[in-house]
């Protein structure tokens, strides 16, 4: 499934963001412990306890094994490490012991860990504790953490060790909350210990992720009422738990200095972080005020900005001094080398690369008299990374080579694509800005294809953690488009790039190799949705089929358009069944763009611009001037969307009788609504039926069978209080279920109290084709805010929809969310609607982008049902009559008489969007 095969790919951009030193927040456990050591100890003197055994020198043996592992481990080889702990593990079980066997599996899954095999170490530490076939998946966790609660207070010293390198590991593989749980556990034990100051780490690690989580689902409106009320409190209160615990690490009075020094540095390059990410924030709130006047806002954006930098600043700067001062005083070996790295990482996200120099200098002539491969691939790279920040093209290539060539051989297990992502991708940066653009497309796609094969093989017992997908992963698929689409490749120097997927016969890959430039970038663009959506919901999703899939084998009178915003240009690629896809480079910067569809949100959506279209008419009286006002903005911009995606490829459309467009929409165009592109005279709608899909490749082909079809409709129109929370009557929402149950008799209603989660799981299994769901919803980044609401009072979140909506024996064809909406300002929500259908098996998805009345709902939908019942009809055109009736409507009794010289503004009939098969 997608979501599973990105786990290795996580565990990378996790290493890159926390910093390398968080892979050694434990040490291998004889080198950081003192109770290791008096163990370790104790087994000399039972040597003479089992001298009388019939294997004899067995407990020596063990002994000498299990050192020689952790001199290997010391040297930061990981692979010999391992193997060696292992056998010390084994002879341990020869003579009984069980405490000798614990401490080497431990040091075993450390080992492991380091070499990035997170579902073996996984296995490894369950195996110390005695679980039998263990799998790691998690509910055999969940299991295990349930029966050692209730065993707390005999957790052993090492066990406690056990425990914090199983947090670690649970981290890695995204059970954030079950590894939380876990370091507790350990913490309790190790608290009154030097030791408490790693799991204090490790604990602040894993809150970091949590609160990461958090902030990147905040939508638009959390972050903007945090700036307006200038509060530095809830701007860090995602991840004060984590700063908390790295400030106690780092002053535990007798633990190791290393210790504290990794604390120290996770919270030093975190306040970076923070500080970088809430001036970006703060700037495009201050962007989008400007533009309305709205300077009190402005101010206070300033002020909250200056007022956070300033603490976070001070902070940093306390904790750079106390680095600096002891980061060089520690013994050069593994852990050591690491941390320098890491500080210099944090030095060059600070800007202060003339610091940072010298530190990775210093990590690698370490790693360097270590022999320590792994550690001089990362110190090769990240100078590499310096050097390109001053502008030292060459020294740079030639550094990132050095490091690509050292990946291979740092690890015996040949799995070396995380660490060679990083500096493949790095080099096709650089020698793009050296102007050697093959060079750039060789290494990106070298990177691609590492991205590629990592999710192909990726084990299935992980689980994803949120990362940052728009810094770290997604640059590889715009870079390489990019360069794609300005270059001329020929196809015989395209087929030397392309990697297919080794599970696919030869015979298929070779059928399957793009045939241009243009199909390639299109390649490209399509893995870049399926990527997306698999980070967003970290969970199963839709497996990726690696075969291209036209136009063609969909519906003949449909073409496809692709829009991707490029640094300095909109591309817009368009596929025709029949012809080559086409292309049209729009000479505008990435900057221009986004600030016209920021405008077109801000006048449309956005609820802290008061003059924005949804505030205007959520008034009970609306000011008709204002709304006036506020459609003759919209308009130019809805014209300027449909010159650059629309009007290059006007006649090409025209010619091939083409009917519906259907849209392959990221970034800030996913929040558009295309039906309300508007060529001066008539809107998108007008002309052409609508459709979003994440990628082709998830479309089922197969037309609607209109016969025998039926609908469970059931909906809400009481007033409904959840949570506290009030939720006005939808009044409409019995005529529009009567209305679906006109068109299609053989149809449910459940209205109010009546529309349960339990009613639709039960009436599931009668094989309703489309589901029909009139209520209170949300759509959002944050899978734990998506909900509707039912009839009993109860909201279930959008996995509970979906797992109900699975129970029928045939999929669905269609889920239809009639009075939900998709969060303000988020640009990623309408990923939600796609992933919903995917999710739950229904082949589309019919919803809002914004709140739209009741009464026009049951009028677009009732004629969408009616209009749907026609023989070989297609969804998209019967959601365009629909949609069209209601633009008619306006236009002959137009809400307010100053708005008749206007087209009937978008917000009362664009809302609605179809997500998935259109047909």
């Amino acid at each position: 499934m997608i979501i599973r095969k990105y786990r290795r790919i996580v565990i990378l951009i996790l290493l890159v963001l926390f910093g390398l030193v968080s892979t050694l927040s434990i040490s291998a456990w004889s080198n950081t412990s003192r109770a290791a050591f008096k163990n370790y100890n104790s087994e000399q003197t039972q040597q003479a306890r089992y001298a009388t055994n019939k294997i004899p020198n067995s407990s020596s043996r063990a002994l000498q094994l299990a050192r020689e592992g952790q001199q290997f481990y010391n040297a930061g080889k990981y692979d010999e490490a391992a193997k060696l702990w292992e056998e010390a593990a084994a002879a341990y079980k020869q003579i009984g012991d069980r405490e000798g066997i614990t401490k080497s599996l431990i040091n075993q899954s450390q080992a492991l860990q380091d070499l990035g095999l997170y579902p073996k170490a996984c296995k490894t530490l369950l195996q110390a504790f005695a679980i039998n076939n263990p799998s790691c998946s998690q509910k055999q966790i969940d299991s295990f953490l349930a029966n050692l609660s209730q065993q707390q207070n005999s957790i052993s010293l090492t066990q406690a060790v056990g425990l914090r390198s199983l947090g670690e590991v649970l981290r890695r593989q995204g059970l954030l909350n079950q590894s939380k749980k876990v370091l507790q556990l350990s913490l309790s034990v190790l608290k009154e210990l030097p030791e408490s100051s790693a799991v204090l780490l490790s604990l602040g690690n894993t809150e970091r992720a949590l609160g990461k989580q958090i902030r990147d689902r905040w939508d638009y409106e959390v972050i903007t009422e945090i700036i307006d009320r200038k509060s530095q409190e809830a701007a860090l209160a995602p991840y004060q738990q984590a700063i908390n615990n790295y400030i106690q690490a780092a002053t535990v009075t007798s633990a190791s200095p290393i210790s504290k020094v990794q604390a120290r540095l996770n919270h030093f390059k975190l306040l970076l972080e923070l500080q970088k990410w809430w001036e970006e924030q703060t700037n495009r709130r201050i962007d989008s005020w400007s533009k309305f006047g709205e300077s009190q806002l402005v101010e206070r954006a300033k002020d909250f900005l200056s007022q956070l930098k300033m603490k976070l600043t001070q902070d940093a700067q306390a904790l750079q001094t106390q680095i600096s001062s002891s980061i060089a005083s520690l013994p050069p070996n593994h852990a050591a080398i690491y941390a320098q790295i890491n500080f210099a990482q944090g030095l060059m996200l600070s800007k202060q690369t003339d610091k940072a120099e010298p530190v990775l200098n210093t990590a690698l002539q370490q790693a360097l008299s270590l022999q320590d491969k792994q550690a001089q691939t990362y110190a090769f790279g990240y100078l590499g990374r310096l050097y390109h920040q001053q502008r030292r093209l060459s020294q740079a290539i030639e550094l990132t080579r050095q490091a690509l060539v050292l990946a291979p051989e740092q690890n015996v297990t040949k799995d070396v694509r995380e660490i060679s992502y990083l500096w493949q991708s790095q080099l096709g940066t650089l020698l793009r800005e050296q102007g050697d653009t093959k060079g750039a497309i060789a290494a990106y796609t070298a990177a691609f294809n590492t991205l590629q094969s990592l999710r192909s093989d990726l084990n299935a017992n992980n689980r994803d953690v949120q990362f940052d997908f728009l810094q770290e992963v997604k640059p590889v698929y715009t870079e390489l488009a990019d360069l794609l689409l300005k270059s001329e490749l020929s196809p015989s120097e395209l087929n030397t790039l392309v990697v297919s997927n080794a599970s696919i016969r030869q015979e298929k890959a070779e059928a399957n190799k793009p045939k241009s430039r243009l199909e390639f970038a299109r390649r490209v663009l399509e893995s870049l949705q399926l990527a997306e959506l698999d980070n967003f919901f970290q969970d199963p999703c839709s497996q990726e089929t690696d075969i291209a899939v036209q136009i063609d084998d969909i519906d003949p009178e449909a073409a496809v358009i692709y829009p991707i915003i490029l640094k300095e240009r909109l591309e817009v690629i368009l596929s025709l069944p029949g012809k080559s896809l086409q292309e049209v480079a729009i000479p505008i910067s990435d900057q221009e763009v986004n600030d016209v569809l920021d405008r077109l949100y801000d006048n449309l959506d956005n609820i802290t611009v008061n003059t924005s279209a949804r505030n205007i008419l959520s008034t009970s009286n609306p000011d008709a001037q204002e709304l006036k006002e506020n459609g003759q903005r919209i308009l130019p911009i809805f014209g300027q969307l449909y010159n650059w995606l629309i009007k290059p490829f006007e006649t090409e459309l025209s010619a091939h009788e083409i009917k519906n467009l259907v849209f392959v929409l990221n970034g800030q165009l996913q929040r558009v609504p295309m039906a309300a592109l508007y060529d001066g005279q008539q809107y998108l709608i007008e002309k052409y039926s609508i459709a979003l899909v994440p990628s082709l490749q998830l479309v089922n082909s197969k037309p609607l069978k209109q016969k025998q079809l039926k609908v469970l409709a059931a909906g809400i129109s009481e007033q409904i209080k959840v949570q506290e929370e009030i939720f006005p009557a939808l009044t409409n929402v019995p005529r529009e279920l009567n209305e679906i149950k006109e068109a299609f008799p053989s149809s449910l209603k459940l209205l109010n109290k009546e529309f349960t989660a339990k009613t639709i799981q039960n009436q599931m299994k009668f094989n309703f084709p489309i589901v029909h769901l009139a209520t209170h919803g949300l759509f959002s980044s944050n899978p734990e805010k998506n909900f509707i609401i039912t009839g009993d009072g109860k909201s279930i979140s959008i996995n509970e929809l979906s797992a109900l909506l699975t129970k029928a024996e045939k999929n669905l064809e269609l889920l239809v969310l009639s009075a939900c909406e998709t969060a303000t300002g988020d640009e990623r929500a309408v990923l939600g609607l796609a992933g919903v259908a995917v999710r739950s098996g229904a082949r589309s998805t019919l919803a809002t982008l914004w709140p739209v009345g009741d009464a026009s709902t049951a009028q677009v939908m009732g004629k969408f049902y009616q209009d749907l019942k026609k023989p070989g009809e297609k969804k998209s055109d019967a959601l365009r009559v629909a949609q069209l009736s209601l633009i008619e409507s306006l236009r002959a009794k137009p809400p307010f008489e100053e708005l008749k010289a206007l087209p009937p503004h978008p917000y009362y009939w664009a809302s609605y969007v179809l997500v998935g098969n259109w047909q």
